[in-house]
Order: C-alpha cells, then sequence, then structure tokens
C-alpha cells in the first residue's frame, strides 16, 4: 500500500495511492506499506528516490542500519506490534531525501494512524521531515509507555498471587512473566536503537533537526530505558521466586515420602523375620506371639516419628 501526505495550511493531508499519476509532486511524507515493485517503481520515477528492498530491512550490524549515501539519508528502526499479547518487532526503513520523507515498513503500525491524526489537527510542530521522524517516534514512546503501563499492573498482580497459589497452579504465573519479559526485551532493543539513531542524525548537520525536540525524545527514551531495566530486575525476581516456592511444594512431597520410608522401615524388618519359614521359631507357637509382633511394629513406627517431630523435621 501506497499513501502520501502533503501539506494543507497547518495540517497534513492523507492520500491513497492506486496509480501513478496519483502521486503528488509536494509530498512531504511517503509511507509505503509492504510495497509492490510497481509501487516502488512509481516513487523512483515520481521522485527518483530508490528505496531499501524489505530484506534488507531486518540486517542487524550500524553500517547498515544507519548511514547515508547518495540516495539520502537511511535510519531503521524497531516498531512494536503486539498480537494476542506477544509482541514481535517490525523493522521500519525511515530514509530523508530532497526535503521529503520516506518511510518503508511490512505491517500496519498504530504510531503511524496515531501520528496522522495529529498531523490533521496541527502539523505545524513538524515543519521538516527530520521532524516528522522525530514525531513517529515520539508517538512510538507514548505508545510504548502505555505498554509499559499495563505490563507493571499485570506484574502487580502476578506478585501477589505467586505467594497465594498453589505450586501446581503456578504454571499461568509462569506464562505471564515469560510474556512480560519477551515484551520487555523487545521493547529495550528499540529504545537502544533510538539512542544510536539519534546520535547519526545530530551529526548530519545538513538535516534541520529541532533541538528541544531531540532532547524531549532523548529524556523519554532514558526514562523508558531506565523503568525497562526496573521491569526486567523485577521480573527475574518474581520469576525466581516462582521456581522457588513450586521446588519448594516439590520438596515437601519428596519429604513425605521419604519420612514414609524412614517409618515403615523398622515394622517391615519385624514382619519380615517373623515371615520367614523356620520349623523352630518358639514365637509361633505362642498364643500371644501375634499380639506382640503387631505392638512391636506399631512401637518402632512411633519411635521415628517423635524422633523426627522432636528435631523439627516433620
Amino acid at each position: 500500500m501506497l499513501t502520501a501526505y502533503t501539506r494543507s495550511g497547518q495540517t497534513l493531508a492523507k492520500k491513497l495511492v492506486n496509480l501513478r499519476a496519483e502521486l503528488p509532486q509536494d509530498a512531504i511524507w511517503v509511507d509505503l506499506n509492504d510495497p509492490t515493485d510497481q509501487e516502488r517503481n512509481w516513487v523512483k520515477e515520481q521522485y527518483g528516490q530508490e528505496l531499501q528492498f524489505i530484506e534488507e530491512l531486518g540486517e542487524i550490524e550500524a553500517s547498515s542500519r544507519y548511514y547515508r549515501d547518495e540516495t539520502g539519508l537511511h535510519i531503521n528502526l524497531y516498531f512494536m506490534a503486539l498480537e494476542d499479547g506477544r509482541a514481535r518487532n517490525v523493522n521500519v526503513a525511515f530514509t530523508i531525501n530532497n526535503n521529503r520523507l520516506f518511510t518503508l515498513r511490512t505491517d500496519e503500525l498504530p504510531e503511524i494512524r496515531t501520528f496522522f491524526f495529529q498531523c490533521s489537527k496541527d502539523a505545524t510542530e513538524f515543519p521538516a521531515p527530520a521532524d516528522m521522524l522525530l514525531g513517529l517516534v515520539a508517538t512510538r514512546l507514548g505508545i510504548m509507555a502505555d505498554i509499559y503501563e499495563k505490563l507493571l499492573a499485570e506484574l502487580d498482580a502476578v506478585s501477589g498471587n505467586i505467594f497465594k497459589t498453589k505450586s501446581r497452579d503456578l504454571q499461568a504465573a509462569l506464562e505471564s512473566l515469560a510474556r512480560i519479559e519477551d515484551i520487555n526485551g523487545k521493547g529495550r532493543l528499540g529504545f537502544m536503537e533510538n539512542k544510536r539513531a539519534y546520535s547519526n542524525l545530530s551529526r548530519n548537520t545538513d538535516i534541520a533537526v529541532n533541538a528541544e525536540t531531540m532532547s524531549e525524545v532523548l529524556r523519554d527514551v532514558d526514562s523508558l530505558t531506565n523503568f525497562s531495566d526496573f521491569l526486567a530486575d523485577r521480573t527475574k525476581f518474581l520469576m525466581d521466586a516462582a521456581i522457588g516456592v513450586i521446588n519448594i511444594a516439590h520438596n515437601r512431597r519428596i519429604n513425605v515420602f521419604t519420612v514414609l520410608s524412614v517409618v515403615l522401615m523398622p515394622p517391615t524388618l519385624i514382619a519380615s523375620i517373623y515371615g520367614m519359614n523356620f520349623r523352630h521359631m518358639p514365637e509361633l507357637e505362642w498364643l500371644g506371639g501375634y499380639p506382640m509382633a503387631i505392638v512391636m511394629m506399631i512401637a518402632v513406627a512411633a519411635g521415628p516419628i517423635m524422633f523426627l517431630r522432636h528435631k523439627g523435621w516433620l
């Protein structure tokens, strides 16, 4: 899908492009969502802009994510997509060239819709392509902050249940903690990308960047990074605590079998002795032999129980 944005007074106007002739020459922002080869050719013919290939967006080395060449300044960033509570990072390529911003992505992202909604009311804060790039990132940070608020609330709920839930029911808590850490890890990777990208952007003196906006975004990135570290530490603590509760319950079950084996061993020995088929065993002919054996087995079973209780092991 190909979308072009143009200035309309103090706002941005959106235009879905279905034909080559519909591409406006005065577009300040061109957004390509999983474009076809034909749409890529339209952009090249209309604006003379070579775009990255989708396969190149996944490169992780810095030289492939932040660089400048004859086709403009290129910055690739991670944006998070949440589907059914599961997170994945979506690569978004930003290119600034000839006073125009190009974005290339493969998924629908709420940041694009939210940012345009803001600009459809007032776009005076984003006079240049670099400002629009920062505006998109600031929108992403706002959405990430909302996600982290929900994660913290979910973590508080899990924390309150870990020591109240039976060990066999802790699997749900462990799954929640693993999902929280997965989302947090992907978000933290995006924050690291942001810091590296801004240093690259600030070194290009020929691209106008609002220093105040840049500083504000960097402060937000730092605060969210610190919160991400806190969330990671707390998630790890709760996961260790949940595993500890499971291990304690497991040890208790093992302890029951250990005690039973210790308690039943002496009666088993007595029963084994009188179960031997020897001809001369005086107790076999004695009227009180059977009661005596029962009393002895009860006594030797009670002895270990009393000893273990005295030691506090039972």
